[in-house]
């Protein structure tokens, strides 16, 4: 084999390989745990571990876990979303709360919803500016 047909076959080979790293992921599952997390900022060291959602005297109460799966000292901001029936906004806009984790730590942090019409949630994450 030449030189230019060795080349020319390497190039062909590495274009799949290319194209693959270009990949979206997909999206998560409707309904799934990973869904119900907005992240605003990339927070790849940043895991979602136990996720619960029970209504406590008619008020929609979440609990979420946050893992940090760095080597290093880590901090975020986290707010809720509460939606109501039809996935519009219900009750008042949360202010951004501040989560410090060291390397490896697990906390929990927990939410309740600002109206008894909130039968949904997201919870919006971004870096700590």
């Amino acid at each position: 084999m030449n030189k230019n047909a060795f080349l020319k076959s390497c190039r062909v080979a590495l274009i799949p390989i290319l194209l693959a790293g270009c990949a979206t992921p997909l999206p998560p599952a409707p309904g799934s745990a990973a869904s119900k997390l907005i992240f605003l900022n990339d927070l790849s060291d940043i895991a979602l571990g136990d996720l619960r959602a029970v209504p406590v005297n008619d008020f929609m109460t979440v609990e979420a876990e946050f893992i940090n799966n760095s080597s290093s000292y880590t901090s975020f901001q986290y707010r809720f979303q509460w939606r109501d029936r039809s996935g519009m906004e219900a009750g008042n806009e949360e202010s951004w709360k501040v989560l410090n984790l060291s390397p490896s730590q697990a906390q929990r942090i927990k939410g309740i919803a600002t109206s008894k019409k909130a039968t949904d949630f997201k919870i919006e994450l971004k870096e700590n500016n």
